[in-house]
């Protein structure tokens, strides 16, 4: 379930509006679908509506018919061409004729773009739940795809049994919130910490006897349960977690600690000299990574869409830098859309997966190409993943003058005072009061570009 192709009639700022989401020519996935696209541009430019109508498509491919087929009248605002030729065709009037579960949903992520009778929470939670009641029977849910928003909802009350139980193939993290999904996603971390506890308390029943062989025995019980029982939390320690915040000098606690019922099934986090960190306590940055690299370490998508919106959100640039790379790692065959208004984000991004949007003078969105002539790996003239931050300040996101521009007219004048102090110092008059003054303006230079001026004393 790939996204090849993306187009647009007319819907707010986007008309005739085409994405081709292929590998160009010369590449070796020549044609195919891009494994991963970064939406890069101004706010207003529809980097969000974007990530939305490929989530709200979803509701709609299956039934469409093949690509070749379609007849696109004006009624349809968006298309969206997939790897298997199947085609989602949405647009307002068609959804309110065809299917008033998916037109909710459009009224619902666009508000004010379809009228319609107001739906109350949970009848909405039930209606989607059963448009892939089939598929989320089964053992394996397909997660065909999981949406994170640009914030993602941290609240830990728990909500009422019914909503608890939905569990879909559409992963929507800006609706469910984080105690719903943690207590279906980590039930295995839950199974663990029970049989451990009622392992315990058996040690616990030995000692009160004071029989040394039977506290043995019980012992020997947990050690050999530990030995041959997957541990889920030191596989989430170990394979997910703690790689990416070992930045914020945390961990993973893997020690069996239980001080009330809804410590069981929860992970909890401690610092470096063993300190727990309540999960009400966790910062941004702690709560976006886990939030985001947790669940698809978990789900392990095949052949899913996966949607960021803001990933840099709260992050650190070191991991800005890593979690594109890290992401993917936890998928099979899945197709991965950002948005994103970070420039380290965007460079860890090939030239043809960067859909950069623009405004024309009308004032509708089109897309700034980064090749000349025929759509080939050879004529791109901008590459992301070669370009300092200074450049890609100025290449990829169109800023006019930077804080290297001021670098740069600090090292003019830095190579002007070098050339002075030479002169002093080849007519000995380094101990001269002028040649003392200049010193000391060149000191301060130097410090500020983190350049060493004593090679010049």
């Amino acid at each position: 379930m790939k996204v090849k192709e993306i187009y647009i009639k007319d819907f707010r700022q986007f008309k005739e509006f085409t994405l081709d989401l292929t590998y160009p020519k010369g590449h070796q996935k020549e044609g195919q679908p891009l494994d991963k696209v970064c939406f890069i541009g101004q706010s207003g430019t529809g980097k969000t509506s974007l990530l939305k109508l490929i989530y709200l498509s979803e509701f709609y491919s299956e039934a469409q018919e093949k690509i070749n087929t379609i007849d696109i009248d004006k009624n349809v605002f968006i298309k969206i061409c997939y790897k298997n030729n199947k085609t989602a065709i949405i647009g307002f009037e068609k959804l309110e004729r065809r299917d008033d579960k998916v037109s909710y949903l459009l009224r619902d992520i666009f508000p004010g773009s379809v009228s319609y009778k107001s739906i109350e929470r949970e009848e909405r939670f039930q209606s989607v739940s059963r448009l892939r009641e089939s598929e989320r029977n089964e053992i394996n849910w397909p997660n065909n795809l999981i949406y994170f928003p640009s914030n993602f909802k941290f609240d830990t009350k728990k909500t009422n049994e019914k909503q608890k139980k939905i569990f879909k193939s559409l992963f929507d993290f800006s609706k469910e919130n984080i105690y719903d999904l943690w207590e279906i996603l980590l039930s295995d971390i839950a199974k663990y910490q029970e049989t451990e506890l009622k392992i315990r308390q058996e040690i616990s029943i030995a000692a009160e006897t004071g029989d040394l062989k039977k506290i043995q025995v019980e012992v020997r019980k947990l050690e050999e349960w530990k030995v041959g029982t997957h541990n889920p939390i030191k596989d989430i320690a170990d394979n997910c977690i703690n790689k990416l915040i070992k930045h914020y000098a945390l961990k993973v606690k893997e020690d069996l600690d239980i001080q009330q019922k809804d410590d069981i099934g929860f992970l909890k986090i401690e610092d470096f000299d063993g300190n727990e960190i309540p999960h009400y306590a966790w910062s941004t940055g702690t709560k976006q990574i886990i939030l985001s690299a947790l669940p698809l370490y978990l789900l392990k998508p095949k052949n899913s869409l996966i949607l960021f919106d803001e990933p840099e959100t709260s992050l650190y640039p070191d991991l800005q830098r890593i979690i594109i790379d890290y992401y993917q790692g936890f998928t099979e065959d899945s197709q991965f859309f950002y948005a994103t208004h970070s420039p380290i984000i965007a460079s860890s991004f090939e030239p043809w997966e960067i859909v950069e949007l623009k405004f024309d003078d009308k004032g509708y969105v089109y897309r700034e190409l980064y090749y000349e002539g025929e759509n080939h790996v050879d004529n791109y003239y901008i590459d992301p993943r070669f370009l300092n931050f200074d450049l890609m300040l100025k290449e990829v996101f169109d800023m006019k003058f930077t804080n290297g521009d001021m670098r740069y007219e600090a090292l003019s004048e830095y190579g002007m005072l070098k050339n002075q102090l030479e002169t002093f110092k080849k007519e000995n008059k380094l101990q001269t009061p002028a040649a003392k003054e200049v010193y000391k303006k060149f000191k301060l230079l130097s410090k500020k570009l983190v350049a060493n001026p004593e090679q010049h004393a």
